[in-house]
């Protein structure tokens, strides 16, 4: 029997995080199942799902608990399985930087129901305006019952007024 640990860890980048955290994984006969790790701003910060053979969970999460001299906020729970019921798809925003993009798409998505499982966006500068571009790739889940059309929509009535170009696409 197996378990999973969702870690999260969060401090001063310096090369050996990934390294350190990966040797506790493999020493305690885990697997290494997803991660999504980031450099913002000078800091280190992730989330990393692991699974570990039930017997190895506390020595694990003990282990994983004492890599604070690096100054790192490492906290893990097991978790269930989470339900499959769901359409996926993917969501492109191109456009002017501007204050408010993020909170609006997203609270166009939430009137629907579409939960927002993976959001990365960037700032690059306008190559002919001499300003800022916003791009952001969202991956996002709605229930099956939900009318993809109805997403779209909901999308289309807020890219004139933020005057981006937003792009859907499924990816099931």
């Amino acid at each position: 029997m197996t378990a999973k640990l969702l870690i999260s860890v969060f401090g001063d980048d310096r090369p050996g995080i990934v390294q350190r955290l990966s040797q506790v994984v493999r020493d305690q006969d885990g697997n290494w199942l997803e991660s999504h790790l980031s450099h913002l701003g000078g800091k280190f910060a992730g989330l990393i799902l692991a699974e570990f053979p039930a017997t190895k969970l506390d020595t694990a999460f003990a282990e994983l608990n004492q890599l604070s001299e690096l100054t790192l906020d490492i906290r893990a729970e097991i978790l269930a399985d989470a339900p499959r019921d769901y359409h996926k798809f993917d969501i492109e925003i191109v456009g002017n930087d501007k204050a408010g993009i993020v909170n609006e798409i997203t609270n166009a998505l939430s009137r629907v129901m579409v939960n927002v499982e993976s959001l990365n966006s960037t700032i690059e500068p306008a190559p002919m305006s001499g300003g800022e571009l916003f791009k952001a790739a969202i991956v996002a889940a709605a229930p099956l019952d939900l009318d993809i059309a109805e997403i779209q929509t909901a999308l289309e009535a807020i890219a004139a007024d933020l005057m981006v170009e937003i792009n859907m696409r499924s990816t099931q």
